[in-house]
């Protein structure tokens, strides 16, 4: 799984060499952002997330996950200098390795802004059973007071009430939640494909939008199990 971590308030001071952008706004970034294109979030298929508990320090505890037997599959540490390390299955990787055969839905190894998000895929007894990569699940027991289930709808929330992006042509801003509602149409997104808003509410597949011109709306942040959106994990 690919994610896109950007820190959106970097986009404003991108210079490039022969283009005056002294006058750009935020549609003209995000619509030229070569390095970083507009990608939506991997699929959700899943019941809900198992994230870190709110009081869990991964600073100085590892995150540590282990196997239906019993045996660990997962340890997350920093080290001492400031390195994350992730061992899993029998194999070490260091921090920023693409090669890392750990894919949960969401998993960003950057000491500065450590983020991670198991999809749960069912539950069984007393245990959530979570996504670790493609093809390798195991089950995390709902007592396990280093982690807590979170809501979809929460996650996506919490993630996007600070800023995230759609595009505009292929998903259109609403008056209301429901497909079939008027459309809210700006002057200027025949020029900008992608747009940025902040999430007010979030209503089952629908996010209510204030976007970067301050209209208010409805827009579909997921259908079916695709997602439409890009959330900003660094903010």
């Amino acid at each position: 799984m690919k994610f896109l971590v950007i820190i959106w308030f970097l986009l404003f001071s991108l210079v490039t060499v022969g283009q005056d952008r002294s006058n750009w706004t935020t549609l003209d970034y995000i619509n030229s952002d070569k390095e970083n294109p507009f990608t939506t979030e991997v699929d959700i298929s899943g019941l809900c997330f198992v994230i870190l508990a709110d009081d869990f320090n991964y600073y100085t505890d590892p995150v540590v996950v282990k196997g239906t037997n019993g045996s660990e599959v997962l340890r997350i540490t920093f080290t001492e200098s400031g390195e994350l390390l992730t061992a899993y299955k029998g194999k070490t990787y260091k921090q920023f390795d693409s090669s890392n055969a750990f894919k949960p839905w969401l998993f960003i190894d950057n000491p500065d802004y450590f983020r991670i998000a198991f999809e749960c895929v069912d539950t069984i007894g007393t245990s959530y059973k979570v996504r670790l990569s493609d093809t390798d699940f195991t089950l995390i027991d709902k007592k396990n007071k280093n982690f807590k289930k979170e809501s979809i709808s929460d996650f996506v929330s919490g993630w996007t009430s600070l800023g995230f992006d759609f595009n505009r042509a292929i998903n259109p801003v609403k008056e209301s939640p429901k497909d079939d509602s008027n459309t809210i149409v700006h002057k200027e997104q025949q020029k900008y494909k992608i747009w940025r808003g902040e999430s007010l509410e979030v209503k089952g597949d629908w996010i209510k939008v204030k976007t970067v011109k301050d209209e208010l709306g409805w827009l579909r942040w997921r259908k079916g199990n695709k997602v439409l959106i890009r959330m900003y994990y660094a903010c």
